[in-house]
């Protein structure tokens, strides 16, 4: 039985505000997210509030910067040496992941930066999955300013509706399989209330899409 397993480990990795880790904290507390424990945050932003939020929780975070921890040089331009760096970066994370405690399931609550496969090879190997929340439906906005780019297709009469999606994370932006997608309508607002209402969605396709894939998980380890 599920219920009599160890907890499925999950790391959160953020930027920002946190309003999603936020989600998942209380999903985790309430059961919600059945049989599961939060075991780290990884930040890769300085200020960003998420580390507040794991502190009242008592959930161990850590920062981890691509120019802070010396990867990348500050206004390098340089295209060739930006990727270079952003490799070296996710190999180090990568290991700092698999090191110590070792989730089962990572998930992207606003997290800003695109992996390589130099993170994601050696973590699909470890048998761990990725997943990550994006505000676009599957093949529609992928990458940066999604709701934004949305907008801009209501204004000019070309789309009606948007949406968002749970999907595992693959090398290719935003293409991984969808876990959980729902369509969302424009109501004529404008910019920001499209992107608050949108946001107002997020945290319960995030806790529903994390309690399926752990739950899955912990199926999984019986068989």
């Amino acid at each position: 039985m599920a219920d009599q397993q160890s907890p499925c480990r999950i790391l959160v990795m953020a930027s920002g505000n946190g309003s999603n880790f936020q989600a998942l904290i209380d999903a985790v507390a309430s059961a919600q997210i059945p049989n599961s424990k939060i075991i780290r945050l990884i930040v890769n932003r300085g200020k960003a509030f998420a580390t507040t939020r794991a502190d009242k929780a008592n959930i161990p975070w850590e920062y981890f910067n691509l120019i802070s921890q010396g990867f990348l040089p500050k206004g390098e331009k340089d295209e060739k040496k930006v990727i270079e760096a952003r490799e070296k970066y996710d190999a180090a994370l990568a290991e700092k992941v698999l090191a110590g405690e070792r989730p089962e399931l990572i998930v992207l609550a606003g997290w800003m930066h695109v992996f390589s496969a130099a993170f994601l090879e050696p973590i699909d190997k470890a048998g761990i999955k990725v997943i990550n929340l994006h505000p676009a439906l599957p093949g529609e906005f992928d990458g940066a300013g999604a709701i934004e780019r949305a907008f801009n297709e209501f204004k000019a009469g070309r789309l009606t509706r948007t949406g968002i999606m749970v999907h595992y994370v693959i090398v290719k932006v935003d293409r991984g399989d969808p876990i959980m997608v729902q369509e969302i309508e424009w109501k004529g607002e404008d910019l920001p209330q499209l992107e608050e209402r949108i946001h107002s969605y997020e945290h319960e396709l995030i806790v529903k899409a994390s309690a399926k894939v752990a739950g899955e998980i912990l199926e999984a380890r019986t068989k």
